[in-house]
């Protein structure tokens, strides 16, 4: 799957389905709210090709999209407020999402 020019609803799902897998757990809640944003289609693929990668892949490749999507503190906010949307989807907020977002806010 070409990963160079998403556009910003695929860069999203991309990261919320990254997200989602904090707690170990990828609910149906959590992959209706993901497809809110893309194609049933569209996030299969970007299931798969997260499936694909390692996590160190995973990050080094939403991270090649700071100065697209999240350069600026009101992007990153936007991005962790979705992230914090889908984490209350499924009625938990698991200290391993806590700590997923303690992890990206630095890393970002």
């Amino acid at each position: 799957m070409d990963n160079k020019n998403w556009g910003f609803e695929s860069f999203l799902a991309f990261l919320l389905i990254y997200a989602s897998h904090a707690d170990l757990e990828f609910s149906e809640e959590e992959k209706s709210q993901i497809k809110k944003f893309v194609t049933a289609n569209e996030f299969k693929k970007l299931h798969a090709h997260f499936d694909e990668l390692t996590d160190f892949q995973v990050l080094e490749l939403i991270l090649s999209y700071k100065e697209k999507y999240f350069s600026t503190l009101e992007e990153k906010d936007r991005l962790f407020l979705e992230m914090k949307k889908l984490f209350d989807v499924d009625g938990e907020y698991s200290i391993l999402e806590k700590g997923l977002i303690v992890f990206l806010g630095k890393l970002m």
